[in-house]
């Protein structure tokens, strides 16, 4: 309490001049403050480590899952690593997880948007209404959306046509199988999932017509148990090689290795999970086409509304190195069918073909165009599921 110098109480009068005058020079302190720091406190904006004051390009990606499972998402942050160490000095990337494939996903991309990201790739098909209204409020973000149909003139579509390596691992399945039935673990029976089966089994039978296959539908992305033991069902009824054609296929790995059935992985190298039985495998390349989407937003040719794909021939796919198990035959076998598909000598979807109904989906003579595969809602002839 402030006293006087007999003792007393300060009188009302003088404490609230005392006050006053306290309070206006912390006033003016902060207000001089806030002035010559204003510049720095809009940069210092932050948000999953991306902040406003960064020179470089700042891209974000956003997968719905974990960087580290081994699948789907993991192969789309290898990509982004590639990218980042290849243009380094202009631009600087990360990704954000787990994001959910609902309305969050436009909430997290506005709050990158003010972090300062001026490109955003969702890596997701379900992320494409999100992206949609995000491209339509903030027209000088360029926004990239995978497997997506709906375009604009900051908003690019991109795919990788997996469907040729999917027949080259068919041709390694078809010339290994012992009892000619390949089991399929798959996460829906919808089209991203159908075209790569398809694809399979035909390279398959292109060597072996005697190759059948199994599909287990789980209806789930990711389920390591439902995965686990519809790996194990496939084994028990006879199918010597298997795949999963899921975000993550590690547990299919995982029990191929245990029951000793052959492995041909998928997404990334898994052959860390079935050491002794993983064949060979899939891989998706993203690295290289966002290197090419990237170099072409700095040095200005990028023209949104555009759809980019590619497969072999562009670096978008590709596959992991062959197990000693298969023979060196086999090895040149597929490595001539892969020359032969890079240099559009060979097209996965030429007719004909017939689903496994018996109906003739591509007739002699035609070829399907990459967006016809990736709207085959129907399964090829010699498959059963």
């Amino acid at each position: 309490m402030l006293l006087s110098s007999n003792g007393g109480n300060v009188n009302s009068r003088a404490l609230r001049t005392f006050v006053a005058a306290t309070l206006a020079i912390a006033v003016a302190a902060i207000a001089l403050g806030c002035r010559g720091r204003g510049p720095t406190r809009e940069a210092e904006v932050r948000f999953e480590g991306f902040v406003r004051s960064e020179k470089r390009t700042q891209v974000a990606f956003l997968i719905n899952g974990p960087a580290s499972d081994w699948g789907y998402n993991y192969a789309h942050n290898e990509g982004r690593l590639f990218v980042q160490r290849a243009l380094a000095d202009r631009v600087r990337t990360g990704v954000v997880e787990n994001v959910p494939e609902t309305a969050d996903a436009e909430r997290v991309m506005e709050r990158l948007i003010h972090a300062g990201v001026q490109v955003i790739v969702a890596t997701s098909f379900g992320y494409q209404d999100a992206s949609v209204a995000i491209a339509q409020r903030h027209p000088a973000v360029r926004v990239l959306q995978a497997w997506g149909f709906k375009r604009a003139a900051n908003l690019g579509s991109y795919s990788a046509k997996m469907y040729e390596v999917w027949y080259l691992m068919g041709i390694v399945a078809g010339r290994m199988t012992k009892t000619n039935k390949l089991g399929i673990v798959a996460a829906h029976p919808i089209p991203p999932m159908k075209w790569q089966i398809n694809a399979y089994v035909l390279g398959a039978r292109s060597v072996n017509p005697k190759a059948t296959a199994t599909v287990s539908f789980i209806n789930h992305w990711f389920d390591p148990v439902l995965s686990s033991q519809a790996t194990e069902a496939l084994i028990n009824q006879g199918h010597d090689i298997i795949i999963g054609v899921l975000d993550n296929s590690v547990a299919v790995a995982q029990t191929t290795e245990r029951l000793g059935a052959w492995l041909i992985g998928h997404n990334a190298d898994l052959s860390q999970f079935a050491p002794t039985r993983q064949l060979v495998g899939t891989r998706w390349l993203w690295g290289k086409l966002y290197e090419d989407e990237l170099r072409a937003m700095l040095d200005g040719s990028w023209r949104g509304g555009s759809d980019r794909q590619g497969g072999l021939r562009e670096g978008y796919v590709g596959m992991t190195g062959f197990s000693p198990a298969v023979p060196a035959a086999v090895q040149q076998e597929v490595m001539a069918g892969r020359e032969r598909i890079a240099s559009g000598r060979l097209a996965v979807y030429a007719g004909p073909i017939r689903d496994n109904q018996g109906a003739e989906r591509v007739p002699a003579g035609k070829t399907l165009s990459h967006d016809e595969i990736m709207a085959i809602d129907w399964l090829v002839e010699g498959v059963r599921g």
